[in-house]
């Protein structure tokens, strides 16, 4: 069995979905710049439909999980969990870079050069498994991915603490509040250490196992700082 073959074989248990035709989740990885006359490829089509697919499964999860919540906080919810950060943790869990087939400009030393086509590519394999399967199928692949950060902002919505934080900084004309994140590696826990600051003063201090949870506790502490002086 070749290497890719060996990825393929490897990416399809670690979604939870063996497809019954593979060349369809080697089309759902393959962009458009390693096609030598297509503007756009299956990757990019697939991606079209991945993306519906993967809103809907996120919306109904939240609708269900969230009967109290009213409309404009489920839109942020969801937002954050279908941002193109989100798509690159699951990227990163499911090892997609190394299964990607992409032109020889857009791979580099250290893997593919642009994040977007990584985070495309998380949303064309969901697209193709709906395509051969449907419905339950896309969801399971979708929320087994997503179940961590589904468990997150279960407990806290990741832009809620930051948005005030920055809408507090810049009504006072203090500028951007700046986060340093530092990653204590696999092992610790939490993982993840960060500081915010505002006007190169740290005011919050935060930890988390996901760099956003460590990001959001820094910023709600340094809220709750700048808002008691």
């Amino acid at each position: 069995m070749t290497g890719a073959a060996t990825g393929l074989q490897q990416l399809q248990q670690v979604i939870g979905y063996r497809f019954n035709n593979p060349a369809l989740l080697k089309r759902a990885l393959t962009h458009c710049s390693a096609l030598r006359s297509a503007v756009s490829g299956d990757l990019e089509r697939l991606e079209f439909l991945g993306d519906a697919v993967l809103g809907l499964v996120v919306a109904e999860y939240l609708h269900q999980s969230f009967p109290e919540e009213p409309e404009g906080q489920l839109s942020r919810m969801r937002a954050n969990l279908v941002c193109r950060d989100s798509l690159l943790v699951v990227a990163s869990d499911w090892r997609l870079s190394a299964c990607l087939i992409v032109g020889d400009g857009e791979r580099g030393e250290y893997g593919i050069k642009s994040p977007s086509i990584v985070a495309n590519a998380v949303e064309a394999v969901i697209g193709a498994v709906f395509e051969e399967s449907g419905w339950d199928a896309s969801r399971r692949v979708v929320l087994t991915a997503w179940r961590p950060m589904l468990d997150d902002i279960g407990r806290v919505d990741p832009r809620d603490a930051k948005s005030r934080l920055q809408e507090l900084t810049q009504g006072k004309g203090w500028g951007l509040p700046e986060y340093v994140l530092v990653d204590r590696g696999v092992g610790y826990q939490p993982r993840f250490e960060a500081t915010c600051s505002v006007q190169e003063k740290v005011v919050g201090h935060g930890s988390g196992e996901r760099k956003k949870l460590a990001e959001i506790a820094a910023a709600e502490q340094a809220w709750s700082k700048l808002t008691d002086e």
